[in-house]
């Protein structure tokens, strides 16, 4: 028994080895066309086939559940037929795959409706969105004409101050001094630069919004004071006639944005406000004088020098600039 097992061990591999070794010319010869002739009846060499057949097209159709994968080699041009275009070129080598052979075409609307439901917008789509963030003051005012028409300055502004007090901003301790959590801050922006804070407004942390007005502030193309005025500032920050002078005179869009921000700013330095937020003049005009006032030197001791007249500058508005016509300016 033990020689019948081992005789029919090695028969068995080695009509396994012919398999092997006759499977592609069998395949071969059942798909492709003689690559030296498109002619029927012509005379064949080793390894080549006369033309397919519709015999031949009815053994493809059999042989489909196969799944054959075809690899070619780069180099071979399709062979021309006798009663078609071309035919498939002469393959490098078959070989028959487990796995079954996918629709792409399925898969391509698949995958185009999986992108569809995502909220994230296409990265080929971002270069090309216009932000309220890192613009101009008259770019955003551009922007919003179709959707805030009506709006004096950019809706952006009143929607973040309006949301600080709604979510007990006044009585957070630290409110614009301690940061919100990026991951929260950076979702809010893309939120409202895609308009999806209608329905719901996607975080109830004040500071994140706190920290998303600096940052609006902070990146704008142009610094709200403009840079021919800096020094002006600078020289006369402890003078509040003249820094109320100084703010009158801007740009009618960067004098409202600078008026609207320094009166939300005097809401927050009523002693019983400041007794919770620990964040008196002092400390919102530091918090707010690198946002407000870009110094364009790039000597790092003269930024230094000039950020206590910044501060100065600032805290000095928050003090006296007069805001009262800014009530109920949208």
């Amino acid at each position: 028994s033990s020689c019948n097992a081992s005789f029919k061990l090695s028969y068995y591999n080695e009509y396994k080895s012919y398999l092997r070794m006759q499977l592609p010319s069998i395949i071969k010869n059942i798909y492709f066309r003689p690559t030296l002739s498109g002619d029927e009846d012509a005379p064949t060499s080793e390894g080549q086939s006369p033309a397919t057949t519709p015999e031949s097209h009815s053994k493809i159709s059999k042989l489909t559940p196969m799944r054959i994968n075809r690899h070619r080699a780069t180099s071979l041009k399709l062979v021309p037929g006798k009663d078609d275009k071309t035919t498939p070129p002469q393959l490098d080598h078959l070989a028959i795959s487990p796995r079954p052979v996918r629709r792409w075409n399925s898969l391509r609307r698949n995958k185009s409706k999986r992108e569809s439901k995502s909220p994230v917008i296409k990265k080929k789509q971002l270069p090309f969105k216009k932000s309220l963030f890192g613009a101009t003051l008259e770019e955003v005012m551009e922007l919003q004409k179709t959707t805030h028409p009506d709006n004096h300055i950019p809706w952006v502004l009143p929607l973040l101050s309006n949301k600080i007090v709604e979510l007990k901003g006044p009585y957070t301790e630290g409110i614009f001094r301690v940061p919100g959590d990026i991951d929260k801050v950076a979702s809010l922006k893309v939120s409202i630069d895609n308009g999806e804070y209608i329905a719901e407004f996607p975080t109830q942390d004040p500071s994140v919004c706190a920290s998303l007005l600096k940052e609006w502030l902070r990146e704008m193309y142009d610094p709200v004071i403009p840079n021919e005025t800096y020094q002006l500032c600078l020289d006369n920050c402890d003078q509040p006639n003249v820094c109320s002078s100084i703010v009158n005179n801007l740009p009618t869009i960067n004098r409202l944005v600078l008026t609207y921000t320094i009166r939300f700013l005097q809401s927050f330095i009523k002693p019983d406000i400041i007794a919770v937020t620990k964040m008196t003049a002092d400390n919102l005009a530091m918090v707010f004088a690198p946002n407000i006032l870009r110094c364009q030197c790039t000597d790092l001791q003269m930024v230094m020098d000039n950020a206590k007249a910044e501060m100065t500058f600032v805290r000095t508005l928050i003090n006296h600039l007069d805001t009262d016509y800014m009530e109920g300016v949208v």
